[in-house]
């Protein structure tokens, strides 16, 4: 199943601060999709209702119709990064996306895809506490690649 996520009329509120009001948008199946914004505009918020890390207000978060935390195997459908620097400093990244994939149940084919699909391919062998930031995010956009089919 290929998913679209759809997000419509989420609102998500903070003591009296509303981090996300009435937003509603959706994202096509193989679409890389990004929030732009100042900080305090519901960025991360969003995404972590999407990823069922936080409950909605009001409104809904939906990949394939369906919560996150209903999906069967959700990093087959849907990848996210939240946070350039949530890797393990001491583990190459090759290794760093080995481990999510085999988590996955996925095989090796797909992290030397992504590797080479994220420019990593000189840093694959390289521990990950060394990287640059934007190493870091590169990393990042390889580990929400890679579980995906």
């Amino acid at each position: 199943m290929e998913a679209t996520i759809e997000v419509s009329g989420l609102c998500k509120r903070f003591g009296q601060t509303a981090a996300v009001d009435q937003l509603s948008f959706t994202v096509a199946p193989g679409q890389v999709t990004g929030f732009v914004g100042p900080n305090g505009a519901g960025k991360s918020t969003t995404m972590r209702v999407i990823l069922g890390l936080d409950a909605a207000d009001a409104g809904s978060a939906l990949i394939g119709g369906r919560p996150y935390q209903s999906l069967r195997d959700p990093l087959h459908h849907v990848g996210a990064l939240l946070d350039a620097g949530a890797l393990q400093p001491g583990r190459r990244a090759r290794n760093h996306l080995l481990w999510l994939a085999h988590s996955q149940g996925l095989g090796t084919r797909r992290v030397d895809e992504v590797i080479e699909q994220a420019g990593l391919g000189t840093a694959a062998k390289r521990k990950a506490g060394g990287f640059s930031l934007g190493m870091r995010q590169r990393l990042g956009i390889a580990a929400s690649w890679c579980p995906a089919t």
